[in-house]
């Protein structure tokens, strides 16, 4: 069994609006600090501070969790500073992320209309282009509270998420003030909800924007505590393991060892019109109830000759996936060498990913590049990696992300699909080319669109109506 539910912590814990360092006397500013839980379980604590600064504002969070991975502990935290106007608009951020086994750091800064973010390892800057002004998530609380928002009421709010290295739009309700009672105290609060990437956090704030009570899925609570008893929060005998976050138990079972090359699938708790269910070898048949077939795809036929022209989009460089870096390139070479049949090369890098990346759950946010050093991850490591590589080769590449089935139940999971004529999905953690049909796809892009799968985190059921298999291939 491989974890796959690393990234998705990882984007979980990168949301945050506090910091580590004391404000400055006589200036505006606030502290809040918080114990953490995962279903009524401590997992950890936070720290959120801003403060004033000559021409703006200072937003410094700083998150710690202790969770396990397959009974592997996993100690995880975040640390980020985003630097405003006295608009709240983002000028520039930075963003620190580390566990045992990976650590992270991104920065980036506003120029005119664009936002240019420079991450480890790679020699240039990716930009973003920004359509008007762009509050960091960090900021929020504030936001809500000095903008005098209406009770009952909805915003539409540019933000940049640090957890997807992305702007998205925000939708922020104000619900109405509440006494809300944590750690024996008494607050007169403000209740609003922000809705981003198919996922609603509930924040009750105070007169200064700083969170109170804060959940979020899948099933966090964070709730104000004094600093002198945080360390309490800190969690002790045994771990939260996340792997229990995003297991969808179903009752039939598929022995393994099986090749499935169709299945058919009765899903409550996902809307149709939210999530990219229809897509290579996948098509929703029925919406009542949501009825969802997946079948192997065939492959192509005939040669498929380098570069492949069409879906250029999908040969481009990203913050994670530095298909242009020299060493992705390096790496190319030594995995299909003068290989020239699309077909050919993306079979080969599926085996070469499978058989040189060592199988380890990993807390990351993954890029190609430290993949490479490391040489070792979960489904999360493998696709960004050959990623890097299928678009270095020419062919055409994106992330898909969803559910796969193994040993009695889907599980979070990430894969690629890889333009060869057509669209075909394959999946380099398992070796699978093209991949099986036990992947029900969600999702597919960067990590903005990887992050959607938050949404049904807790919510979804599934029923397996039907498998066939092919034992001839």
């Amino acid at each position: 069994m491989r974890d796959c539910s690393g990234l998705a912590l990882a984007v979980v814990l990168a949301v945050g609006c506090g910091g580590a360092k004391a404000p400055k006397p006589g200036t505006d500013s606030a502290e809040a600090w918080l114990s953490s839980t995962i279903q009524g379980q401590k997992v950890g604590y936070s720290v959120y501070r801003f403060d004033q600064q000559a021409d703006g504002y200072r937003f410094e969070s700083f998150i710690k969790m202790t969770l396990a991975m397959q009974g592997k502990e996993q100690q995880v935290q975040s640390h980020s500073e985003a630097y405003t106007g006295p608009d709240l608009v983002l000028q520039s951020f930075t963003f620190n992320f580390s566990s045992q086994d990976r650590s992270f750091g991104v920065k980036g800064r506003v120029v005119g209309d664009t936002l240019w973010i420079a991450a480890p390892g790679s020699r240039e800057e990716r930009s973003i282009t920004l359509t008007g002004p762009v509050y960091p998530s960090s900021a929020l609380g504030r936001y809500v509270a000095v903008k005098k928002l209406k009770i009952d009421s909805t915003y539409k709010v540019d933000v940049f998420d640090v957890a997807v290295m992305g702007v998205s739009r925000a939708e922020v309700r104000v619900e109405g003030r509440e006494k809300v009672r944590v750690g024996g105290q008494e607050f007169d609060a403000l209740r609003f909800t922000t809705r981003m990437t198919k996922a609603i956090v509930t924040s009750w704030i105070d007169e200064k924007g700083m969170a109170i009570v804060e959940t979020s899925p899948p099933g966090i609570r964070s709730e104000r505590t004094e600093a002198s008893q945080v360390m309490k929060a800190e969690p002790q005998g045994e771990k939260f393991d996340v792997l229990t976050m995003f297991r969808v138990p179903v009752d039939t079972n598929i022995p393994d060892g099986l090749k499935v090359s169709s299945l058919k699938l009765e899903i409550t708790g996902i809307d149709p019109k939210e999530y990219q269910l229809s897509g290579p070898g996948q098509q929703v048949l029925n919406t009542t109830p949501l009825t969802v077939e997946i079948v192997t795809p065939d492959l192509p036929t005939e040669p498929v000759p380098l570069p492949i022209a069409a879906e250029s989009d999908f040969l481009k460089p990203s913050v994670t996936i530095q298909c242009d870096a020299p060493e992705v390139k390096a790496k190319l070479k030594e995995a299909i060498g003068d290989e020239r049949d699309g077909v050919a090369a993306a079979r080969k890098l599926v085996s070469w990913v499978f058989t040189v990346v060592e199988k380890q759950p990993t807390a990351s946010f993954p890029n190609a590049l430290d993949v490479l050093k490391t040489m070792r991850g979960d489904c999360n490591e493998h696709a960004v990696l050959f990623a890097a590589l299928a678009r270095a080769a020419g062919i055409p590449t994106q992330t898909a992300v969803g559910l796969l089935y193994m040993n009695g139940a889907f599980y979070y999971h990430a894969w690629n699909e890889v333009y060869l004529g057509q669209w075909l999905p394959v999946d380099a953690t398992f070796g699978e080319f093209p991949a099986s049909a036990l992947h029900l796809k969600l999702a597919q892009g960067e990590l903005s669109e990887q992050a959607e799968i938050l949404g049904v985190v807790g919510s979804v059921s599934i029923k397996v109506t039907e498998f066939g298999t092919d034992r001839g291939k």
